[in-house]
């Protein structure tokens, strides 16, 4: 750990966490856990965590869009509810089998995606539109750029494709065959106009807006579930237990962050980030119940 580093414990899942965010409405951090709960925590990670969600079955997902929030369930059940209004939750069997991914557009639409093979796009409760894509198995990742948006699916297909509005097709769809038994973790490079993506294979990749491999690099010995940017490294959370950070001007391995150096001691599901502090912090945790915020 570096001199300056803190490493604070998240302690009260009682199962493993499977997805995390930080909300800057409220400058807190939401964490789903595989126990049936949304939790919230202090920035600072101090206290105990807040229930704000219980499900009887494992939350897989969950984020925040200005003073909006989402959650999704295993059984693929949607959860809305605004920041500042807690206790008004709305609850919708959004997906079949899962919902895995959510992301909201420019115009404050959300999309989910979920084990069913479906993309579903939602203003507030309203189901505007939906997109099947057969044989992707589960729709993992969805991440918007400026002009496109990255589809991650379990087949190991990816895709990018314009963004999806109501009333439209898919369209100008390019496939990715890059991430064999699945695809997990995509992000976008602004000032590289570049994609990177992740997934089962362990593997980080990059491609043009195009959909041209550029690069491949042997990250983790196994599975990348997460990556996230701070503005200078990519970092990148495994199932191999490690977390790992990158170079984001050139993706060279910079350090790798195992539970001896006060990590995880099984695989690492969920990783985010808060670059809005003089100092950033990062919140991991996975199937050892356990968030973590590292401090740097």
């Amino acid at each position: 750990m570096g001199t300056n580093e803190t490493t604070v414990h998240l302690s009260g899942h009682q199962g493993a966490i499977y997805d995390a965010a930080w909300d800057p409405f409220t400058q807190t951090w939401l964490t789903a856990g595989g126990d049936g709960i949304v939790a919230e925590w202090k920035a600072d990670g101090s206290g105990e965590g807040r229930a704000l969600l219980h499900h009887e079955k494992a939350f897989f997902a969950v984020g925040a869009h200005s003073s909006s929030r989402a959650a999704g369930t295993e059984n693929g059940e949607l959860f809305l509810w605004q920041a500042d209004q807690s206790e008004a939750v709305t609850r919708i069997e959004a997906h079949s089998n899962g919902l895995f991914a959510l992301a909201w557009s420019s115009d404050l639409h959300l999309l989910t995606g979920g084990g069913d093979q479906r993309i579903a796009l939602w203003h507030r409760a309203e189901l505007l539109d939906d997109w099947s894509i057969p044989g992707a198995e589960k729709i993992r990742c969805l991440v918007h750029s400026p002009t496109s948006l990255f589809i991650g699916t379990t087949s190991g297909k990816a895709f990018l494709c314009a963004h999806l509005e109501a009333g439209e097709r898919m369209r100008h769809s390019i496939e990715l065959s890059g991430h064999i038994g699945g695809s997990y973790a995509a992000l976008w490079l602004p000032d590289k106009k570049t994609w990177l993506s992740a997934g089962r294979d362990g593997c980080i990749r990059a491609w043009t807006p195009t959909g041209e491999e550029i690069l491949s690099i042997p990250a983790h010995e196994g599975a990348i579930y997460r990556m996230v940017s701070d503005g200078t490294h990519l970092w990148t959370a495994s199932r191999d237990k490690t977390l790992k950070a990158w170079r984001l001007n050139d993706l060279g391995f910079v350090r790798k962050i195992t539970h001896r150096e006060g990590g995880s001691s099984r695989s690492i599901n969920a990783l985010t980030c808060n670059t809005q502090q003089p100092t950033s912090t990062l919140l991991f945790g996975g199937d050892d119940r356990t968030g973590r915020l590292l401090t740097y």
